[in-house]
């Protein structure tokens, strides 16, 4: 017996859980469908950056087609990966050029993922100027300490300021004096 189950490559518009129904826009058609249900799953995963309206972050790519317009690069259409590797490649041009000016990049949070930019842009753009801050009196918050000793070790030995136990503060004089 088969579940009747179908695979349909398009966006989500609206959704009525009342009426078990969907508004969908296959992602080659211009109208949109209302298709039936019995059963929703929703698996998008979670990928939402905190400060923009529509959760754009640079780590992942924007999918949703309302957006886009709205976006930082409203040019790319990153549901392709053609659009997504395009994106790469104007961010690493926007980094290179500020390594040809020897800039200064900071970078607050010393999380997993701050960590693993700040080590990035030293190994792949060595001329960058780079430090790291966190609020936290040592890098990798919850991991162990031994690891946020290894972290240190290694980013002292390639050149990575730190600056713990530090709220980040932009308007601040007392701030930037002490990075």
């Amino acid at each position: 017996e088969r579940m009747g189950c179908k695979f349909i490559w398009g966006e989500v518009k609206e959704l009525n859980g009342t009426d078990k129904t969907a508004s969908v826009k296959p992602m080659f058609q211009a109208e949109e469908e209302m298709i039936d249900f019995d059963y929703c799953i929703i698996a998008a995963g979670c990928n939402f950056g905190p400060f923009h309206k529509w959760g754009e972050s640079l780590w992942f790519p924007t999918i949703h087609e309302d957006a886009r317009p709205e976006g930082s690069w409203p040019h790319l259409d990153e549901r392709f990966l053609e659009g997504r590797r395009r994106h790469i490649l104007e961010e690493y041009g926007a980094i290179k050029a500020l390594e040809a000016k020897n800039s200064t990049i900071l970078v607050v949070g010393a999380g997993f993922i701050g960590v693993e930019w700040v080590t990035e842009l030293q190994h792949f753009f060595p001329k960058l100027k780079l430090t790291i801050i966190d609020f936290l009196p040592q890098p990798l918050g919850p991991l162990p300490a031994n690891a946020a000793k290894y972290c240190e070790n290694y980013m002292n030995k390639v050149g990575i300021k730190q600056f713990y136990a530090t709220k980040y503060d932009a308007k601040s004089p007392e701030f930037w004096k002490k990075i």
